[in-house]
Parts: C-alpha cells; sequence; structure tokens
C-alpha cells in the first residue's frame, strides 16, 4: 500500500521556513515573508513604475509641475540676492534706490513664490489620486488573485501574513508613490540646479561646497547596504508576530481548554523579543542617516562661510551674491536630507512591493479548458480513469479507478488520512491530477473552465465557515447569481425553502430579526449546529447536480440528523452525491460505499454486501468505527 505523504515534509522541502500551529491538518506556515534573499531594487522598482501607465498623465502633469516648482525654488535665492545688491549699492555708493529696477526685482520674487506654492499644492494633489487609484487597481489585481489561488498556497500561508499583506505592505507602496518618487525627483533637480547657481556665483566656493556629495553618497551607499537585510528581517517579524496573535485571539477557548497561556505567553515572548530587537535597529538605522549627514554638510557649511566672508570683505564677492551662495548651500543640504530622510520608507516599499509582487506571480489554478457547462443538461457521471495524485513526488493515489452513475448516492469511507477529501477535492480541481483522467457526463473535467466545472458541485465542509453579515446574505451565498447582479436578487422565498429544507427555518425565525440577523466574525453568536444548518442550507439553495457532504452532519444531534437526512434524501434523489461520513446511520443507505485505505479503493458495495464480505468495512462496522 502506498502511504499517505507526510504534507509537513512537503512544506520544508518547499523552502518555507517552518509551521506554527494553525487550522486544517495540513497546518500553517509563518512563511512568505521570510525570504532570505536580498531585494531586486531595481527589477522591482521598474515592475512598480510599470503601474503607473494607466495614470501616466497624472503621472507626467504632477512631474512637470514639481519642475516647475523645483525651478522657481532654485531661482529664489538669486532674486532675493539681487535685491540685496540694489540696497548695498545704494548706501555703499550713496546713489538713490533705483525703486524700477527694484519693483521689478520684488515682483519677481514674489511670482517664484506663488509658482512654487501653487505647483507643489497641484502636484501633490495629483499624486494622491494617482496613488489611490493605483493602489485601488493592485487591490483589486491581489482580490482577483486570492480566488485564482491553489488550495496549496493557502496551506503554506498564515492569515496573519496575507493581513499584513492587505494592508501594511500596499500602505508602504502608496506611501513611497505619493511622497518618495517626487520628492526623489525634487532632490535631484534641485542639486543639478544648486551646483549650476553656485558655479555661476564663484567656482572657489562651489568646489569647497562640492566636497561633501561624494562623502553624502558613500555614507548613502553604506548605509543602504546595511538596511536592507534589516528591514527584510523587520517585515518578517512583523508577520510572524501577526499572524500567532490572530490565530491565538480566534482559539482562545482552545487555549484556556487546554491551559496553553504559559507556553504560548513565552513563545510570543520569544518572537516580541525578535520584533523588538528588529525594530530598533531599523529605527536606529533610520534615524541615524540625518544626524550623520548634518554632521557633513554643518561642517562643510563652516567652511563656505569662513572663505565666503573673506571674499566679501576682499570685494571678490558682493554681499548679495554671497547671501545667495549661503542660501544655495543650505539648499544643497535639503536634497541629502530627503534622500537620507526617505530611505527607510523607500527600502521598505520595495521589500513589501517584492512581496506583493511574489503573491501575484504565485501559481495559479491551472485553466486547462475554456468550456463552459449546462447545469441544467449535466447527469452527474462520473468516471475516474487510472489516476495518480500526490502531494510530493510519493504519490498518494495510484491508478485509481472508480465508475459512479447519475443519481447515485456514494458513500465514503476509510481511517484519517486514507484520501476521503483527496478524492472529493479532485473533483473540483482544488489540486491537479498527476495522470489519468477524471470524466464528468464522457468530457474530461479539463476541458472544462475551472469556474463552470465548480458550477456542478455543492458541497458541505464539516468546517462551518460563515460570513460576516445577515443570515439572508449567507445562504444566498450559495444561489447562481448572473454577472452584474449582488445577493439581493435572490429571493426571500427561494432562501426560505432552503432554510425549511435544512430545517434550519425553526431556529433563524426564533431570532430577533429572523433572516435579517447579522452574523459575528465566525459566526459566533450562533451555535455551531446551527452554523452547521446554515452551510447546509447554502448548498441546498445552489441545486447542483452533484453533491458533496463532508461530515456534513457531525455538527448536529441526531434528532436534527435525522430531519437533515430526511430532506438529504429528498435533495438528492436526482443528483449525484458523494457522502463522507463516519456515522452508520448517515451511510447505511447509499447505493454504495466506498472503503479507502491509505489512497486505495479497498472494498465497494452496499452496507449488506460489505459486512457479507468480512473484510476492511466488517473490521471497522465490528469495532465500532462506524
Amino acid at each position: 500500500m502506498i502511504q499517505e505523504p507526510d504534507r509537513t515534509k512537503e512544506k520544508k522541502e518547499e523552502g518555507l521556513p517552518g509551521i506554527s500551529r494553525g487550522a486544517g491538518g495540513a497546518g500553517r506556515v509563518a512563511g512568505f515573508l521570510a525570504s532570505g534573499s536580498a531585494i531586486d531594487n531595481k527589477g522591482t522598482l521598474l515592475r512598480l513604475l510599470k503601474y503607473i501607465r494607466p495614470f501616466k498623465w497624472f503621472f507626467i502633469t504632477a512631474i512637470v509641475l514639481t519642475l516647475l516648482a523645483s525651478g522657481a525654488q532654485i531661482f529664489i535665492p538669486r532674486m532675493i540676492g539681487n535685491i540685496i545688491n540694489i540696497i548695498t549699492s545704494t548706501f555703499q555708493k550713496n546713489i538713490t534706490l533705483d525703486w524700477l529696477t527694484f519693483r521689478n526685482s520684488a515682483i519677481i520674487l514674489i511670482v517664484l513664490f506663488i509658482v512654487q506654492f501653487l505647483s507643489t499644492y497641484f502636484s501633490n494633489v495629483l499624486l494622491v489620486k494617482m496613488t489611490q487609484k493605483l493602489i485601488r487597481s493592485m487591490r483589486n489585481q491581489m482580490q482577483e488573485k486570492l480566488i485564482r489561488l491553489t488550495l496549496k498556497y493557502f496551506d503554506r500561508s498564515s492569515t496573519g501574513d496575507m493581513v499584513s499583506l492587505l494592508t501594511n505592505d500596499l500602505d508602504n507602496v502608496a506611501n513611497t508613490l505619493q511622497t518618495g518618487l517626487t520628492s526623489s525627483l525634487t532632490a535631484v533637480v534641485i542639486l543639478i540646479g544648486v551646483v549650476i547657481m553656485m558655479f555661476s556665483i564663484h567656482d572657489v566656493l562651489a568646489l569647497l561646497a562640492m566636497v561633501v556629495i561624494p562623502i553624502s553618497y558613500l555614507l548613502v551607499k553604506y548605509l543602504v547596504k546595511k538596511a536592507k537585510p534589516i528591514f527584510q528581517r523587520n517585515a518578517k517579524f512583523t508577520g510572524h508576530f501577526s499572524g500567532q496573535v490572530e490565530e491565538i485571539y480566534n482559539g482562545e477557548d482552545i487555549v484556556k481548554h487546554y491551559n496553553l497561556g504559559d507556553d504560548l505567553k513565552a513563545e510570543m515572548s520569544v518572537l516580541n523579543e525578535g520584533l523588538y530587537e528588529s525594530e530598533w535597529k531599523s529605527s536606529l538605522v533610520s534615524f541615524l542617516t540625518r544626524p550623520a549627514g548634518d554632521l557633513i554638510l554643518n561642517a562643510n557649511y563652516v567652511l563656505v562661510a569662513i572663505l565666503g566672508g573673506y571674499y566679501v570683505i576682499s570685494g571678490a564677492l558682493t554681499l548679495g551674491s554671497f547671501q545667495a551662495f549661503i542660501q544655495y548651500t543650505q539648499m544643497l543640504r535639503a536634497p541629502f536630507n530627503q534622500v537620507l530622510g526617505i530611505l527607510n520608507t523607500i527600502m521598505s516599499a520595495l521589500a513589501s512591493a517584492e512581496r506583493i509582487f511574489s503573491f501575484l506571480d504565485a501559481k495559479e489554478t491551472i485553466q486547462a479548458g475554456t468550456g463552459e457547462i449546462d447545469i441544467s443538461k449535466t447527469l452527474g457521471r462520473i468516471e475516474f480513469e487510472q489516476v495518480d495524485f500526490g502531494y510530493t513526488d510519493e504519490l498518494l493515489f495510484k491508478n485509481v479507478n472508480l465508475k459512479v452513475n447519475p443519481g447515485e448516492q456514494l458513500a465514503i469511507v476509510g481511517t484519517t488520512g486514507a484520501g476521503k477529501t483527496t478524492l472529493v477535492n479532485l473533483l473540483m480541481r482544488f489540486y491537479e491530477i498527476n495522470d489519468g483522467k477524471i470524466i464528468l457526463d464522457d468530457r474530461d473535467t479539463k476541458q472544462y473552465h475551472t469556474d463552470e466545472l465548480r458550477k456542478a458541485y455543492a458541497m458541505v465542509l464539516q468546517d462551518t465557515w460563515l460570513f460576516s453579515g445577515t443570515i439572508r446574505d449567507n445562504i444566498a451565498y450559495g444561489a447562481a447569481v448572473s454577472d452584474g447582479k449582488d445577493l439581493s436578487e435572490v429571493s426571500l422565498e427561494d432562501i426560505k425553502a432552503a432554510a425549511e429544507l435544512a430545517r434550519a427555518d425553526s431556529f433563524i425565525e426564533r431570532l430577533p430579526a429572523g433572516y435579517d440577523t447579522v452574523l459575528t466574525e465566525g459566526a459566533a453568536n450562533i451555535s455551531q449546529g446551527e452554523r452547521q444548518l446554515l452551510t447546509i442550507a447554502r448548498a441546498m439553495i445552489k441545486k447542483a447536480p452533484i453533491i458533496i457532504l463532508d461530515e456534513a452532519t457531525s455538527s448536529v444531534d441526531t434528532r436534527t440528523e435525522l430531519f437533515i437526512q430526511n430532506a438529504m434524501q429528498e435533495l438528492t434523489s436526482n443528483t449525484t452525491s458523494f457522502v463522507i461520513a463516519h456515522r452508520l446511520s448517515t451511510i447505511h443507505d447509499a447505493d454504495r460505499i466506498i472503503v479507502m485505505d491509505q489512497g486505495a479503493i479497498v472494498e465497494i458495495g452496499t452496507h449488506a454486501e460489505l459486512i457479507g464480505k468480512g473484510g476492511r468495512y466488517a473490521e471497522m462496522y465490528t469495532a465500532g468505527q462506524l
């Protein structure tokens, strides 16, 4: 017999960091944050810029306005210097003030201030609009990606990581696009303009001021090199910590029941210590850049002031020109301060962008076919032909063959890990088979588009997943809704009919708001059994030709189970159904029972036939496992 593969081993072989406590047999891995490879800064930035293409006119206009504001800022010190020269010349030469020249210079100066203000304002407005539109587009892409991802991806990703990706990382990217790009552009333009203006005033002073550039460049390069792994490590700890907090919060009752508080406190303490260390190191790098840059620039400023003062005293430089040069020296500080000041934002945003792109590049459900399905004509004839499947290179299913007739009720039994749930997951192509065929009504299921194929199935799981919203919407979620419509299009009559069939109507109508009762997160305000009834009603309203029940009545009492079985009998009378169950009452009247063991179908027959064979099924029955 083929042993079921160890999925934990599979995760480790895929290079994931480690499995933390989580829901589901496959576990949860606090994982895709933890890539130890260096960020591809250039590639990530270029890919990020591609998202700007649909909003290029917003961006181009904002850039032009930024250039205009920077140009105005560059000429302002020169105009102030001219005004000072006009005034000092009046006193030095004892002549009348040239009011016309003074007035024209003052008007130009005022215009430059106005241009700088308006250009900066409208540039910021355009960038905010562009960024929010871009982030909205990216968020929509990520939402669509979530729908297309394989189940294997969710098996190895924690909820905390996903929440961090859709919130913190997108916010980091948005902040950088709104401020980082224009700040960098402004810094470059002002740097070039200031250098030109300084050389036009005095060559020697300009050369002295330029000494700061290579020193600052080396400083920035060193800090960038040091910052990259620090910010990556910080992102990893943030995602891991968030995931652990979410899991502990959601499993609070289990934590208390098993007295895990002290263990989890110690575990969280270790994580918190790691987060603290990464946070203070990243903060240190961030806050160290500005004072280090200021130290270099201040030293340079003192030297320029001493030498420039000497040139003014000697008459080689006018007071207005010297004042303009000093102001340009101060302006030279701004580009470096901007680069150093937004260093942490840029590095963090590039790390976030790379994580987003890694998510968007994740393997999706393979759309091998494009065929559509007509539910009204679907018979439900299913056939497995020599199907091979494995979660790893080691196969779980090997040459599995099975034929299911239209309208047949098939029960699937077996020990934990035998492959019961895997069998029905393959029907809906949650996982892709390695070899062989799965045929629906004489047509290979790979010929159908995945969305079309899944229209033929209604599924009720042991885990009762309900959404925050009204009971009415949760039941309507299973109904077929045409494109462009929403859940409000599903009639209340259909919803009530499904609830009555599932025997959920009695408890719903006892609630103060009835079908408009709002369920909290995880439907914690109703009982587990009531949640199970709602998931069954949700499947019933779909009216699919094939029904899959995976321990669907495991959370309801015996009396309610009897009601549901009667309803299921009516529901499945003209449909093909797969019932995974351990209770004999659920499977006793099935048309056929499949017995699975370690990925193989070892017996098929009715209850009486299998008991008569004295095989695996009879052993389970005798041992009280059914």
